[in-house]
């Protein structure tokens, strides 16, 4: 292997993997000291560790590797003269064997949030607020209020596109020519799979689901998401929290399950306590329900609103019910 090996995406996955030669090895480590070669290294990085989850938090492991470097550094001089010595090796100094310790004990710390700070990009939107994110390949996505989206701070991969949900965005996906899926994976054991489509996806704590607009959608769910189901125009899956299998039904306006994205909440028989959780995870408010069969309301039709003040206001002359707000602490009470 010569020094003028081009440094290769497969090359490198076996890197990673630690199946390269010593020569190998040398070569990858004096190609990745170069500052232009930096943007290529960490996507290879971040596509290979997408399927070889990587840092398990082992500190003592760290800490004994790292006392076994001090011991057992060679000085460069007593190496063999027919092999030279890596120049980022014989530039170690204390100093910087201390600072590589501690980058350890870090990355061995906070483990997978570390790596995704590095290869992983976020939006992120705060309570009342909504974010228009365009992505690399020409993919839209609206964010709504209180969610976030991680996309690869280096480009999507070659077989691709990959992006992590939480809260509820809006996505519209363009086909690319080379036939590339796009994949939105949220915290449960629950992924979205499409080529270029229109969908809706909601994925806080308390539930998931998926409404199609345009194209076709596969979930995968079930350990490790190899359960496979498609989706149709119109089509609602829900995810249920006991059993972790989606439930299909068609909804006739599919469309008002991204009306958010005008501001306009769309309601049918939606209780009280369905509202509770939509003030809440909208605009951080917590509601009490004061008074008789208070809980028992349902609410249908739409407004629209533009802070939770206004919403608060629709659903007290709808309800004809009163609101008393006190910062963060809402009261609904009768009349």
């Amino acid at each position: 292997m010569s020094l003028h090996t081009p440094i290769t995406e497969e090359l490198l996955f076996s890197y990673f993997a630690g199946r390269v030669t010593p020569l190998q090895k040398q070569l990858i480590q004096k190609w990745a000291e170069e500052p232009e070669n930096e943007e290529f290294f960490y996507a290879c990085l971040f596509n290979w560790e997408k399927n070889n989850l990587q840092y398990q938090v082992d500190i003592n492991k760290a800490i004994a590797d790292f006392n076994d470097k001090l011991i057992n550094t060679e000085p460069a001089s007593s190496k063999p003269s027919g092999l030279a010595e890596p120049q980022f090796i014989t530039r170690v100094t204390w100093q910087r064997w201390v600072a590589a310790a501690a980058i350890i004990l870090i990355m061995g710390i906070s483990g997978y949030f570390s790596r995704n700070v590095i290869l992983l990009k976020t939006y992120a939107t705060g309570y009342g607020q909504t974010q228009a994110i365009n992505l690399p390949d020409g993919s839209k996505v609206i964010l709504n209020t209180n969610s976030s989206l991680q996309v690869p701070r280096f480009g999507f991969g070659r077989n691709s596109r990959q992006v992590f949900l939480k809260g509820e965005a809006h996505f519209s996906v363009v086909h690319t020519p080379e036939h590339k899926r796009f994949v939105v994976q949220t915290d449960s054991a629950f992924k979205v799979e499409v080529l270029g489509t229109e969908f809706n996806v909601f994925a806080r704590p308390r539930e998931t689901k998926v409404v199609l607009l345009k194209g076709k959608v596969k979930l995968y769910y079930g350990s490790e998401s190899r359960k496979l189901l498609t989706m149709a125009p119109g089509d609602l899956a829900t995810l249920d929290k006991k059993t972790a299998k989606p439930q299909i039904e068609k909804v006739v306006q599919p469309e008002n399950y991204a009306a958010w994205q005008q501001n306009r909440f769309v309601f049918e028989n939606t209780s009280l306590e369905e509202i509770k959780n939509i003030l809440r995870e909208n605009y951080g408010l917590e509601v009490e329900l004061s008074g008789p069969n208070l809980a028992a309301q349902t609410l249908s039709g739409s407004f629209k609103a533009e802070n939770a003040d206004e919403f608060l206001e629709g659903i007290s002359e709808v309800l004809e019910i009163n609101v008393n707000r006190q910062n963060n602490h809402v009261i609904l009470f009768n009349k």
